[in-house]
């Protein structure tokens, strides 16, 4: 999931500053969970959260 780099900054307006790390080429975002790494690729800000929040729930789903 990639974001631009106003609608990044937008979304991490509505978080607490303490849950975020801010890097000239990365952004981590912490959370219970896990962290969220968002990552400059030219003029975009990409993270891939979603594939291993996703991968992870799957994974909870089969059978031991």
């Amino acid at each position: 999931m990639c974001l631009t780099t106003q609608a990044l900054m937008l979304f991490l307006n509505l978080l607490p500053p303490e849950i975020v790390e801010l890097g000239d080429d990365r952004i981590i975002v912490r959370a219970e969970t896990r962290d969220a790494i968002w990552v400059a690729k030219g003029d975009e800000w990409c993270t891939n959260a979603p594939k291993l929040d996703r991968a992870i729930r799957f994974k909870q789903g089969e059978p031991a």
